[in-house]
């Protein structure tokens, strides 16, 4: 096994470090998650690609949300009710830390197999499936004779793991998630098994966030409109920033809000978007949900409230020495 001295500092592309500790009881460091992720603020933060396509999704929450607070909320704070922009401060905050769990922290890396010796061939050809199998085909139902459901259990022959039932190995992120749901570009990070709470919360929070400042900013206009005494027109002349942020959030709301709705209905029939687009290409007869509880409650709580898995990108991985 190669061992690696060199330390990785923030941004730089490829390894998570682990340690194992020989017979000297020295820790010997080495290589176990090879992949395309890039690893920020000493693993706090990481991302599959250059593209931070985050930052432009942070700017498109952060701009608008500094013009309602320098020009909107003021008069709202002196005139209506000082609760108001409270309420809006807190969802902005809602929605910029879900921001940054979903999109900087670990979706579910699953760890390659390095206890592997590649031949010359597989060095060659790294996707080569003359380690194992492709894939066998286990039942899930046992319980019900009359509806069984087969499962296939894949072999990634990039990571060299059987990977759980509903892992994925992405192209982009170069790795093996675990409940892969989709991989977003605008986050430019996977989505699954623990940033997927947080992704739903995002868009939830973008929503309502959207519609706050649409009922905010027209609330000032109309309001001005009835202090005036004047025409809509003239209210909007009176507040040209607080009509140009609710035509924004009229706009920037309805794509969270149609994801959102979205992600409520995969959830509710106990499936991700993965599962839910390869299911279109059979026929109804043919397809299965075999993590359906046929109970919308408990499907939605099992996503949202499971435990949280652990991260195996962000663990020290230290293995004491100790006595058998």
């Amino acid at each position: 096994m190669p061992n690696s001295t060199d330390e990785h500092g923030p941004g730089q592309r490829g390894v998570e470090q682990y340690f194992a500790v020989d017979s000297s009881n020295r820790p010997q460091e080495y290589n176990s998650l090879r992949s395309a992720t890039i690893v920020y603020l000493q693993k706090y933060v990481q991302s599959s690609g250059k593209k931070l396509y985050a930052i432009l999704v942070f700017a498109a929450i952060s701009v608008p949300a500094g013009l309602f607070f320098g020009f909107t909320a003021p008069w709202i704070w002196n005139n209506i009710s000082y609760f108001l922009p409270i309420i809006f401060a807190y969802v902005l905050l809602l929605c910029v830390i879900s921001l940054y769990r979903s999109a900087g922290s670990d979706p579910g890396v699953l760890p390659r197999n390095i206890h592997i010796e590649t031949s010359e061939s597989e060095k060659k050809d790294p996707g080569s499936s003359n380690v194992a199998p492709l894939s066998v085909t286990v039942n899930c139902r046992q319980y019900d004779e009359d509806r069984p459901v087969y499962l296939p259990i894949n072999y990634c022959t990039v990571c060299r793991i059987w990977r759980p039932a509903r892992a994925i190995h992405c192209r982009e992120c170069d790795s093996c998630i675990d409940f892969m749901d989709h991989h977003c570009v605008w986050l430019n990070n996977c989505i699954g098994v623990r940033n997927y709470r947080y992704f739903f919360c995002l868009i939830l929070s973008l929503s309502f966030l959207g519609y706050l400042m649409t009922s905010l900013c027209f609330l000032h206009v109309f309001i001005l409109k009835r202090q005036k005494s004047s025409t809509t027109i003239a209210a909007i002349r009176l507040a040209p920033v607080s009509f140009a942020l609710a035509v924004y959030g009229i706009v920037g709301s309805i794509y969270p809000t149609a994801l959102s709705l979205y992600h409520i209905f995969l959830m509710s029939r106990g499936e991700n978007t993965i599962e839910f687009l390869r299911s279109q290409r059979v026929t109804k007869l043919e397809r299965r949900r075999p993590y359906d509880t046929r109970n919308i409650q408990r499907n939605i709580l099992y996503v949202l409230c499971a435990p949280k898995r652990i991260s195996y990108t962000r663990s020290p991985g230290i293995v004491e020495a100790r006595e058998c």
